[in-house]
């Protein structure tokens, strides 16, 4: 995942409304909209009565998000399922974009999260308008006694701001402890490797058998802790003696794997979940404003 600790890098300012700067977060944000506007549209073309692999995926795919949407918002708004699909794939991707590496990922930017929770919260202000009238809405903020009017209004602005911190809170919040890990164990790998090419080759060719020695053993036992161990036990004085002998030199061994491992945490799982996460809050909140009609008596 690509963090900036200090935010996100602008590019350039487009010169109306007082300069609106492009940054790192819009190109990624424009880039997983167009990704996922394509995808539809191909996805979407040739569908068949005797569909292929690809369609019965999507079907299946689509069957399953409609099924979520009835079952936590009501069959009454089953039409919910497009902004709800739009909502989660732009959440996922938004984050996963991050994981090129040149890319920043949107949702590690509050502005992306807050605008998002802001449109959720505009939505549900709107259908309470629509269904309880300007009068009804304003009403309900002093309801049940007059005193609690500050407590609503707080209310109001809570929802949208604990939604987005949480989302941009999990995904930047990995971002920067893997940048951190990152260049800690860079720094360890240069360290221990200027320690073996410093120690002579003694040193450099133990660990080479250790590590050889462990691997074999592994054969085995089949536990993982003694291949890894072995593995790094054997390329440490392998990179050791080729450091010492000038062929290879700066070698960032220790940043290989342990990273990577870490970004299928932070920025697979993590991101899937808060995409779900956010995605069920959303429905949540709008289907508060969306109660069931109610059957005309006869």
């Amino acid at each position: 995942m690509s963090v900036n600790v200090t935010g996100a890098f602008v590019y350039f300012n487009i010169p109306i409304f007082g300069g609106i700067p492009i940054t790192q977060t819009t190109i990624s944000s424009l880039l997983v909209t167009i990704l996922l506007c394509s995808a539809f549209v191909i996805l979407g073309k040739g569908l068949s009565t005797r569909p292929g692999k690809a369609q019965v995926l999507v079907e299946k795919g689509v069957s399953m998000l409609q099924g979520m949407v009835v079952e936590t918002m009501g069959a009454h708004n089953a039409h919910w399922t497009p902004f709800i699909g739009a909502v989660f794939l732009s959440s996922i991707f938004g984050s996963l974009i991050g994981m090129t590496g040149f890319l920043r990922s949107a949702t590690a930017d509050l502005s992306t999260t807050l605008t998002w929770s802001i449109m959720v919260s505009v939505i549900i202000w709107y259908n309470n308008i629509k269904n309880n009238g300007f009068g009804g809405w304003l009403k309900g903020f002093t309801e049940p006694i007059v005193v609690m009017t500050p407590m609503n209004l707080i209310g109001e602005i809570a929802q949208p701001a604990s939604m987005a911190f949480r989302h941009f809170g999990n995904i930047a919040g990995g971002g920067v402890i893997t940048s951190v890990l990152y260049t800690g164990l860079a720094l360890a790998s240069s360290a221990a490797l200027n320690l073996i090419s410093s120690s002579g080759i003694a040193i450099g060719i133990i660990l080479m058998v250790l590590g050889l020695g462990l691997i074999l053993w592994n054969r085995k036992t089949k536990k993982v802790f003694p291949l890894i161990a072995g593995i790094v036990s054997a390329a440490l004085g392998l990179f050791g003696l080729l450091q010492a002998a000038g062929i290879l030199t700066g070698v960032p061994l220790l940043t290989l794997g342990i990273p990577a491992i870490l970004s299928l945490y932070f920025d697979v799982f993590s991101g899937f979940v808060q995409a779900l996460v956010f995605s069920l809050l959303t429905m949540v909140y709008i289907s508060g404003s969306l109660p069931e009609p109610q059957a005309d008596a006869e």
